[in-house]
């Protein structure tokens, strides 16, 4: 029987990792349990648009990258932008960094820096760290201190709460507004 170099080589570390694994513990393994998670979903540079019954475009949302694990049934995203036409068809715009989507409850959960403008009109301006957006209810709220810049005058306060359908917004404690003169 004939053997060549590379033969004699594996013969070599088939024995050396024989006599290791036979000297002690064994080698640890890669998967640790059952509940282990990896990415299931990913996706980078999501784009979605709707438009009206003219052709026109309703609504855009955009997300740089998005993915869920096998074992957690959110989605996480980051770099959202969503665009949509109010009921007089001014466009406002929501920009948050990061966000998660809790699909159980039907909520979105958004931070990192959320704001909500008129679309190209930064002088009407609502920006918080973090806003929750519950489906079921059509409301989003947090308890995080609140900024709401406007033509003329400047609000902060701490918490709000958004009613969704009639885009009614309120800021819920230590209120404060200074005018521009």
């Amino acid at each position: 029987m004939k053997l060549t170099l590379s033969t004699l080589i594996a013969i070599a570390v088939l024995a050396v990792l024989w006599w290791t694994v036979g000297q002690g513990e064994q080698l640890p393994s890669i998967a640790r349990d059952n509940k282990e998670s990896v990415i299931k979903v990913y996706v980078s540079g999501f784009s979605q648009w709707s438009f009206d019954s003219d052709g026109s475009p309703n609504d855009e949302v955009r997300i740089a990258q998005l993915h869920q694990h096998t074992q957690d049934p959110r989605i996480y995203f980051s770099d959202i932008l969503a665009t949509q036409s109010d009921t007089n068809r001014v466009p406002m715009q929501l920009t948050a960094n990061k966000g998660e989507y809790r699909p159980n409850a039907r909520e979105f959960w958004l931070h990192n820096g959320v704001k909500i403008e008129q679309k190209n009109d930064s002088k009407n301006l609502l920006e918080t760290p973090r806003l929750r957006i519950l489906r079921k209810e059509n409301r989003a709220v947090n308890d995080a201190p609140v900024k709401l810049t406007l033509d003329q005058s400047t609000t902060t306060g701490r918490g709000l709460t958004v009613d969704l359908e009639s885009r009614v917004a309120e800021i819920l404690s230590n209120v404060e507004t200074i005018y521009d003169k």
